[in-house]
């Protein structure tokens, strides 16, 4: 049994580590030295190369047609890693350089005896007692999203679990499923093929991939914006522990969370780059070249797979860095020329869409259909004369001289900006804050029904968002903070874009999406406010110690209330499950099926027959899916015209229709969120003669989901 358990525990350590550094972690601890990064930094891009790689060679195989199998992925694991170490060894031997030929200096064993050298010292040079602090808190919140949810969290990923299953039943990839992005899927079943974890527990576990691999990212960004180990710890722990970055962005198995990784891993290399662009001095074009061939490769690659897990949200960052660097291309060519790159990347992006190719998700996005023409064409107009009058203003604003950040926080430059936080700032903010949170709560309480818990979220948001502004107002005449201001502007101003078409078409779609965007955004700009304390010893006075550990203590509150109330809202209870489990075990005839958004997903994952391996049956083929509203589930309006809607869609469909009755469900496709059943609406549904309930799944605390055959 012990030595049973122990090659059990070979075999999923094998795999971790050959899903995280195979094959590409040659490339860069051996083969790429003269590159500007650490150890951390190679970890995190070897990682995601390492995603991207399945993604691509997942894609590629199924071009051709091949089985995408264990066999298929280890064989070209295998071959691609040798490929490498052959690369690797002559280009070593080429240069004299060789890793593996080259001979080796003896072992110094005085050194080790050395009585100066021991393990507790090399760990406190290395390894602080914050990171240690951190990494625990991080496994910690990985765990308790596990013990939260009893199945996993959200019902997205009962749809791309079964694309996973499909791909691991099959040996195919179902190009048509999911928008034509399947990058997410294919990495899923890489996962399964290597580590055999049952395809059920693969989303609930997926956090411990996605959370730590985000942390190591934005850890490694903030080291290099305000190259202060204790400020980069702080900001992930406030990203980790706050805004519900964590549960939205990263527990949820949805493809948000590998892109957004994958893209911030773009944005770091950019931005390490351009670092060494915005110098004093205009870089010549020795330093514009340096190593550029290895990096735009890498970051093609990288751009591609993402491209193929979720087209949208690639696109809405690359937008945002095209941003940055269009205005530093205007200011000066040589500064900004990795312009050029993100312009391939828009490129690539207009040859996908024209083939329709992986960008399904644009659909979404089609305003002819509800905007006419000549106001979109007004709309582009302002747009654009909005976007050059801030191209020209920032154009100017860009000062490449050392010591003016200093300068303005000591107030011997710009001193307004010293006067208004001396006096102002304070009660500006948390005045504002006031009036904001009032007209939020009325919004909630006469338009919106939304719980409570989310006027407190709210007020969190403001606040640290608020101070977040301010210290990107400061912090962007710093030479390497301006750059992120210029970020943090685009991704805003995309949000406002993406929320004011939500609210013309009167629904919502991915806007909140580039929300959970933004709070990277709000994470450095905070970051950048406690930089300004601490370069003017503000920390020293008492009051500012009281305002951050208040301001963190309410963040964690209202984080663990936010998250509770969205566990509460967007998780499905064990019953839930079980009981289309059951209707799944004792029907097999297509019916049109009435559902809460997502439920169709749980549906598809235990009806389709996996078994038969018929590449030809689409997967929501299955069942006729719609997803309940006002219309389907109020007694009041079935209803309309004097034709009972239910009925009418027996006869149109020709097949039977249950209803699966919730009390209160989530609306996504309107502006209210949330809408619910009263009492006397649900017991009325005991005297409708046209529905015969035929089943109900009951909890302990006597909540219970009832299934309705329209007779």
């Amino acid at each position: 049994m012990v030595l049973f358990l122990l090659i059990q525990l070979l075999l999923k350590s094998s795999a971790i580590f050959t899903i995280l550094f195979l094959p590409t972690y040659p490339i860069f601890f051996i083969l790429i030295k003269n590159m500007d990064l650490n150890f951390r930094e190679k970890i995190g891009i070897t990682i995601v190369s390492n995603l991207s790689f399945y993604i691509i060679i997942g894609y590629i195989g199924s071009y051709f047609n091949l089985p995408i199998s264990f066999e298929y992925f280890f064989f070209t694991l295998v071959l691609v890693y040798f490929s490498i170490l052959l690369i690797v060894i002559f280009h070593g031997y080429y240069r004299g350089t060789g890793f593996f030929l080259k001979k080796v200096k003896s072992l110094d064993y005085k050194q080790i005896s050395n009585e100066k050298f021991s393990l507790s010292n090399f760990i406190k040079r290395n390894i602080s007692l914050n990171v240690i602090l951190l990494s625990f808190f991080i496994i910690l919140i990985c765990i308790l999203n596990i013990v939260n949810t009893s199945i996993f969290a959200g019902t997205d990923a009962w749809l791309h679990i079964s694309i996973v299953k499909y791909i691991t039943e099959i040996n195919y990839v179902p190009m048509n499923a999911y928008y034509g992005t399947l990058g997410f899927h294919i990495f899923g079943a890489v996962i399964h093929f290597f580590s055999g974890l049952d395809l059920i527990l693969l989303p609930k576990y997926f956090c411990f991939y996605t959370i730590p691999l985000s942390s190591l990212i934005v850890y490694n960004l903030l080291m290099r914006i305000f190259k202060n180990k204790d400020l980069a710890i702080f900001g992930v722990f406030l990203l980790v522990s706050s805004f519900g970055f964590s549960w939205f962005m990263m527990v949820q198995f949805w493809p948000s969370s590998i892109v957004l990784i994958q893209g911030l891993v773009i944005f770091f290399i950019l931005y390490v780059r351009l670092q060494g662009l915005i110098k004093e001095q205009i870089p010549k074009k020795e330093e514009i070249f340096s190593n550029i061939l290895f990096s735009y490769i890498l970051l093609i690659f990288i751009f591609i797979s993402s491209f193929l897990t979720h087209s949208l949200l690639t696109m809405i960052l690359v937008i945002s860095y095209l941003w940055v660097y269009l205005v530093y291309f205007v200011k000066n060519y040589r500064r900004g020329f990795d312009l050029l790159l993100l312009i391939l990347f828009f490129s690539i992006f207009i040859i996908s869409y024209s083939f329709n190719i992986s960008t399904g998700h644009f659909k979404f996005f089609d305003p002819f259909r509800i905007i006419p023409w000549y106001y979109l064409l007004f709309g582009a107009l302002a747009f654009i004369f909005v976007v050059a009058l801030i191209l020209v203003r920032y154009r100017k604003s860009l000062d490449f001289s050392r010591g003016t950040f200093l300068l303005i926080i000591t107030g011997k430059e710009k001193r307004v900006y010293k006067k208004i936080e001396e006096r102002f700032i304070f009660p500006l903010i948390f005045g504002l804050i006031i009036i904001l949170s009032i007209v939020f709560t009325l919004f909630n309480l006469t338009v919106f029904n939304i719980s409570i818990t989310y006027v407190i979220y709210f007020i969190e948001m403001l606040i640290i968002s608020s101070f977040a502004i301010w210290g990107f107002l400061i912090f962007q005449y710093k030479p390497r903070g301006k750059p992120l201001f210029l970020w943090g502007l685009a991704v805003d101003l995309m949000f406002l874009l993406m929320f004011l078409y939500d609210a013309i078409v009167g629904m919502t779609t991915f806007f909140l999406r580039v929300f959970y965007i933004t709070t990277i955004i709000i994470v450095i700009g905070f970051v950048s406010y406690l930089y300004k304390l601490l370069k003017t010893n503000s920390f020293q006075k008492r009051k500012f110690k009281i305002f951050l550990i208040s301001l963190i203590i309410f963040s964690i509150y209202t984080s663990y209330l936010y998250d509770s109330t969205n566990i509460d809202t967007f998780n499905l209870q064990e019953r839930e499950v079980n009981s289309i489990q059951w209707y799944s075990n004792y029907t097999s005839n297509e019916t049109v099926i009435i559902s809460e958004f997502g439920w169709y997903a749980i549906f598809i994952y235990y009806d389709y027959p996996f078994e038969d391996k018929n590449k030809e049956l689409n997967l929501e083929l299955v069942h006729y899916f719609l997803t309940v509203d006002s219309h389907l589930v109020h007694p009041s309006l079935h209803i309309f015209n004097g034709t009972n809607i239910l009925k009418n869609l027996k006869s149109l469909y020709n097949t039977e229709v249950i209803l699966i009755l919730p009390k209160d469900y989530y609306s996504p496709f309107s502006w209210r969120f949330f809408d619910q059943l009263s009492e006397e609406e649900i017991e009325a549904y005991y005297n409708l003669e046209y529905l015969n309930r035929i089943f109900s799944a009951k909890g302990e605390n006597g909540e219970e989901t009832p299934y309705y055959w329209v007779i």
